[in-house]
């Protein structure tokens, strides 16, 4: 707090004995005090002495201590003075409320007791100290905030990386003839597949929870039919049951159950909440999910299991953040305990809400999700999209592949080379500005996080000198929005997360274009987009 020798007070009274005798009191109670007499004065001696309260009286000979009290809170060299209105006269309702709104911190009534003058600057002082300690944590813990998502985006890249590299060699695996492989083998390649699968979701849902708690990100919304959104749920889920030993029983409307919702994010909703029965499950127990129209307006999505329950305590704070369960079972089953508070916010945002219920520990838990429902379509929704076997046909482009990891620059090349395209590789941005001449290449495909030069600064120069007629790719463990905004600033045409399907690249490569040597392709784009 301010000691009462290092505070400072300015005195602003235009009569001479209330200044003498309110000057005489602050300095006895060991204040340094300054002095004005007029609102001029008071301005000026602010600026320069710098005190921490100012006691002014509103009835000056140039202005009034209400414009006095405006200007110092309007200058930023002045505005966190405190101030403290005095008067004699002007003590009405309306006028202590003009002093507060100019932006007094109190308004007092003389004559005053020299007491409590000096108990309300000391009161003042108090607050002023709070205040600066409160703004002094806010910024502590905003530069944390910073440094924590700064963290969890380099997290995410650093697991993504090898995630990368194993899903490849995996997903090249699952690309032979089915007599590739032994039985044992396609086991094995499953278990690692869905492993991956696994991690992934994990380093999803650590980066997607502080984007969303934050605000910072945006549902692609579209009219969907939930029952297809949760058969995709139920087709990721089934592999992880059976693997535990669970039977899943399922249920679901016969009509379509419109919603207006991200089809990405609701699919994560329901993934996580059958990931979350499956964890808290013995062996052999069942997982019943249902869907039931809720009348016209609503549709009311069930997941239930037989497994350790919820103690009432528990039920209050399982949508937490980190909260788990403190159980062997849970602790044993892993997860990072944000899968949960995902599913809260994703569900409301979708202008649903997410609620839970057992009877108490070893009785089970029921989480229901209620959605909002659409009138019915007019039009047909689209088809879901059938999964592809990736063509193996020959390929024409000629490709500089760029990356620091050295087992995915290795498995995405062979796969590369496999589909009939001409692949160089490059480890490193200074290595792949030495080798993307002119015309030498009609698709790079560049990592973000490189050693020494930046991806984002090998684009720039990429498309500035030597490449701006190629389809430049990232291909990066950067996935947050504003990590796609600084892609396609710096030149990139397209931006994919790691660990990306082979057959989501092979489909990117498939659709692009003809390289037209020459033609300024990037300025072109920003043409259209603008």
């Amino acid at each position: 707090m301010i000691a009462t020798a290092a505070a400072t007070i300015l005195h602003v009274n235009d009569t001479p004995a209330s200044l003498y005798l309110g000057t005489f009191s602050l300095r006895q109670a060991g204040y340094r005090v300054l002095e004005a007499a007029t609102g001029g004065e008071a301005l000026q001696v602010a600026l320069e002495g710098h005190p921490d309260v100012v006691v002014l009286d509103v009835k000056l000979p140039d202005m009034s201590g209400y414009e006095v009290c405006r200007r110092l809170k309007a200058d930023p060299r002045t505005s966190e003075m405190s101030i403290i209105h005095t008067s004699a006269t002007f003590i009405t309702a309306e006028k202590k409320v003009i002093g507060l709104r100019a932006g007094a911190d109190v308004y007092l009534t003389q004559p005053f007791d020299p007491e409590e003058l000096i108990a309300t600057v000391s009161s003042v002082l108090r607050l002023r100290h709070v205040e600066r300690v409160a703004l002094a944590n806010a910024a502590r813990l905003e530069e944390a905030d910073r440094k924590k998502d700064e963290f969890l985006a380099m997290l995410g890249h650093e697991l993504r990386n090898p995630l990368a590299a194993i899903s490849v060699a995996v997903q090249m695996l699952g690309q032979k003839d089915s007599n590739g492989l032994s039985e044992a083998d396609e086991r094995r390649r499953s278990i690692i597949e869905r492993q991956v699968n696994h991690l992934r979701h994990l380093v999803d849902d650590l980066l997607d929870v502080s984007r969303i708690t934050r605000g910072k990100y945006s549902l692609r919304r579209s009219r969907l039919d939930l029952n297809s959104v949760l058969q995709h749920a139920f087709a990721a889920a089934r592999p992880v049951m059976e693997e535990r030993g669970l039977v899943m029983r399922e249920s679901l409307p016969a009509e379509p159950c419109w919603v207006d919702g991200d089809r990405t994010r609701l699919e994560q909703v329901f993934t996580n909440l059958l990931d979350n029965a499956a964890k808290y499950s013995p062996e052999g127990s069942v997982v019943t999910v249902g869907a039931h129209l809720d009348g016209e307006h609503r549709v009311r999505v069930t997941v239930q299991d037989t497994g350790i329950g919820l103690p009432v305590e528990e039920q209050e704070r399982i949508f937490e953040l980190f909260a788990q369960l403190d159980t062997g079972l849970a602790r044993s089953r892993g997860g990072l305990g944000i899968g949960l508070t995902l599913v809260r916010h994703l569900v409301e945002e979708h202008g649903g809400k997410v609620e839970v219920f057992s009877e108490g520990a070893g009785r089970g838990s029921t989480f229901t999700v209620t959605l909002p429902l659409l009138a019915e379509a007019t039009q047909p929704a689209r088809p879901d999209a059938v999964p592809e076997r990736i063509d193996m046909r020959k390929g024409e482009w000629r490709i500089l592949l760029v990356d620091d990891n050295p087992d995915a620059r290795e498995g995405l090349s062979e796969m590369l080379q496999m589909w009939g395209h001409t692949v160089a590789v490059a480890s490193d941005g200074h290595q792949a500005l030495a080798m993307a001449t002119p015309g030498a290449y009609d698709v790079i495909i560049l990592d973000i996080g490189l050693p020494g030069l930046s991806g984002y600064e090998v684009a720039e120069e990429l498309r500035t000198r030597v490449a701006a007629d190629a389809h430049l790719i990232a291909l990066t463990g950067y996935g947050a929005p504003e990590d796609r905004v600084r892609s396609e600033q710096a030149g990139f045409d397209l931006h994919l997360v790691k660990p990306v399907e082979l057959v989501e690249i092979g489909r990117v490569l498939a659709q692009l274009g003809p390289v037209k040597r020459g033609a300024p392709r990037r300025q072109a784009a920003r043409a259209k987009s603008a």
